[in-house]
């Protein structure tokens, strides 16, 4: 039988060993690079622009089905709701790695303006949704004439 050695380390030493790792793990999680982790990205990217007719609304989904979508627009706020599914694996295959995630989403945002919901439509194509939202007539600009006196 062997002797051990025993190391008689104090409870500082237990200490500086937390900190040291808990210093490593920040540092590892401080380099991942922005948008790589799905906590740290919102789904689906979306762009908001206006015009003077019309608020449009455009989210990213590649490989998001139409039929898995739901889109609601209720006091003024425009919700995306719907579920990526995984695609199906190659026989036999094995993953190295796997950045796009599935499973079921939901995104809402409180639109600038009032609109005319029962005109709103959506268009999908390449994977981009767009939805054209008219701004309700008492938001839109109006040209005042100007009477002679």
């Amino acid at each position: 039988m062997g002797l051990i050695k025993w190391d008689r380390s104090g409870p500082l030493d237990s200490l500086a060993h937390i900190q040291k790792e808990m210093s490593d793990l920040l540092d590892i999680l401080s380099s991942a690079p922005q948008g790589e982790g799905y906590a740290a990205m919102e789904f689906p990217p979306i762009i908001v622009s206006l015009n003077e007719e019309s608020v449009f609304v455009r989210a990213e989904l590649p490989g998001v089905r139409i039929g898995d979508l739901d889109i609601q627009v209720v006091d003024d706020v425009l919700t995306i709701k719907g579920e990526r599914r995984p695609a199906a694996p190659a026989a036999k295959a094995t993953y190295l790695r796997r950045e796009r995630n599935y499973g079921t989403f939901a995104r809402s945002i409180m639109l600038p303006e009032k609109v005319d919901v029962e005109k709103v439509a959506a268009s999908y194509k390449n994977g981009v949704l767009l939805v054209t939202l008219p701004r309700a007539s008492e938001t839109k600009p109006r040209q005042v004439v100007i009477q002679k006196a």
